[in-house]
């Protein structure tokens, strides 16, 4: 009787150490890619954001696909995932959101933000490219 007390102790030690790795997780910061978004308000305003991927879905369906023009960035920006979906409707509204992203609570966001957290694994992995500059046109002096 002693030894199954002792296993289900051990058991249940074992799955509150996975679950709060797993809410740890969740609650960290990460620091993913971000991208920079030129929008085309109207005739007279165009601005100039910084945003995650997944952010630039909600600038098109607000400003219109043809007014959002994207551009891959160096920079990086940190998120909270469990608080990414409040975020995004705090800043642009429920009904936004959930139009792009679906009525599923941010269940989708939370995987696209996933993706992006992996993508920055694999990234960390591969070998750094140095990048070849050609000069065009230019004079050597002597």
């Amino acid at each position: 009787m002693q030894n199954t007390i002792n296993t289900i102790n051990t058991i249940n030690t074992i799955n509150n150490v996975d679950t709060m790795s797993n809410h740890a997780l969740i609650h960290s910061d990460f620091q993913i890619r971000e991208v920079e978004a030129v929008v085309r308000r109207d005739a007279f305003t165009t601005i100039h954001v910084h945003v995650p991927p997944y952010e630039t879905n909600i600038l098109r369906n607000l400003f219109g696909r043809e007014n959002v023009t994207v551009f891959e960035r160096v920079g990086k920006t940190t998120i909270t995932p469990e608080q990414e979906y409040d975020r995004l409707c705090a800043k642009y509204g429920h009904e936004v959101v959930a139009k792009v992203f679906g009525e599923d609570d941010g269940d989708r966001l939370m995987e696209i933000v996933q993706g992006l957290m992996a993508e920055k694994d694999q990234s960390q992995d591969k070998p750094v490219k140095p990048i070849e500059v050609e000069s065009k046109g230019g004079k050597k002096r002597s």
